[in-house]
């Protein structure tokens, strides 16, 4: 007997498998990625040792492990590592680290290509070749198996090229990806181009595209929009900016995503285009328009005191498991609202904060987990507040 599971939730990305052999079985466990360590454990006798094995799956079964099968990753897979609860400074400018439990790595056509990492495409000063390695990799063996793909900067040295041709291509590629269903589009550092510099594009011809698809994640405002927000499938989506345009978030209160778990904005601020407002945000609030949806992000805003106002009286609250309001300006003010919560929610992370300790102390005592972290040590005056991410 063999079985090989993981577990992933907002913190964690983990694998545990079981080998029966005669009367012992080994045990190998850890992050997923590393190799992890390994346990055996000898019986007295075959039929001990596989009851012992067949007590550990069920064990592991019941706290949330599942087959790591050979079918797609699921949204429970996708979730911790395509989005941390916590992303930290240096996390925003870059993005490292794992993809839907893999690891991320340059597309190198002089390379066999895998299926067991996810491959970014990117361009530099130097070299624009996205779309070739892009072409390349689609007509290989692994293209067929890939089930994450991260697009990287395609804008070269000309910051004022769209993700268009990004997503025509892709588009024109479907048959290529059939088991594709994670898709980062714009994981693009600063030293490349700063986030409210990168142009985006319309996203819809990509949900048409991939009905497969499961989670999307963009980075950059400008000209970023979703004009047909349709797709039965997408349980995941994101879209960080430094300025979100109202006319995205009016969109989105159209959408027809009946299996869309998490949603993650990042509003940014006025000073870089954007223009949400907390009315714009209420067909979301009002809890019907994502029936499923467990986890909301309204991120990196610096509305984050009246979006905090808005939301503890908001019907969506009642069915979510997390509220993340970090990277943005909430003050005391929030807090004190955050304070009256009456729901049923199990994570609260309000990291990069501009909130007394006297009043963090009091939000650890709310029955959920609070990620408080990151204080801003700065004038309380609201003016010289920031959000973690603008230009």
């Amino acid at each position: 007997m063999k079985r090989s599971l993981i577990y992933m939730d907002a913190k964690s990305s983990k694998f545990w498998n079981i080998a029966l052999e005669g009367s012992s079985h080994t045990v190998t466990y850890g992050r997923i990625g590393s190799a992890g360590q390994s346990a055996t454990k000898s019986f007295a006798s075959e039929e001990l040792a596989r009851k012992d094995a067949e007590k550990l799956v069920k064990e592991k079964l019941g706290k949330g492990y599942v087959d790591a099968g050979e079918q797609p990753p699921q949204i429970g897979q996708l979730l911790p590592v395509a989005f941390p609860s916590v992303i930290h400074k240096d996390e925003i400018q870059r993005n490292a680290g794992t993809f839907v439990g893999q690891r991320v790595v340059n597309y190198d056509p002089e390379k066999e290509a895998r299926s067991d990492v996810a491959y970014r495409f990117r361009s530099d000063y130097e070299e624009d070749n996205w779309q070739e390695h892009l072409e390349h990799f689609a007509q290989t063996a692994a293209a067929a198996q890939a089930s994450a793909l991260v697009i990287g900067c395609w804008q070269g040295d000309d910051t004022g090229t769209d993700s268009t041709c990004v997503i025509e291509t892709l588009a024109r590629l479907k048959d290529r990806f059939p088991r594709l269903v994670a898709l980062y589009l714009g994981d693009i550092t600063y030293e490349e181009c700063e986030m409210s510099w990168i142009q985006q594009s319309d996203l819809s011809p990509l949900l048409q595209a991939y009905p497969q698809l499961q989670l999307l994640r963009t980075r950059g405002g400008e000209g970023l929009a979703i004009k047909h927000p349709v797709h039965a499938g997408l349980r995941a989506l994101a879209l960080e900016s430094g300025g979100l345009r109202a006319e995205v978030v009016h969109s989105l209160s159209q959408a027809e995503m009946p299996n869309l778990e998490y949603l993650e904005l990042w509003l940014g601020t006025e000073d870089y285009g954007a223009s949400v407002t907390v009315e714009d945000l209420q067909p979301i609030f009002n809890g019907q328009l994502f029936p499923k949806l467990k986890y909301l992000g309204l991120r990196n805003s610096d509305q984050a005191d009246a979006i905090a106002r808005a939301v503890v009286k908001a019907p969506i609250l009642q069915q979510l498991d997390t509220l993340d309001l970090s990277l943005g300006t909430l003050s005391d003010e929030g807090a004190q609202a955050l304070l009256t919560i009456q729901a049923p929610l199990k994570r609260l992370c309000l990291h990069h904060h501009y909130i007394s300790a006297e009043l963090v102390r009091k939000l650890k005592e709310l029955p959920l987990s609070l990620d408080a972290t990151n204080p801003s040590n700065m004038d309380e005056d609201e003016e010289y507040r920031y959000v973690a991410v603008g230009e």
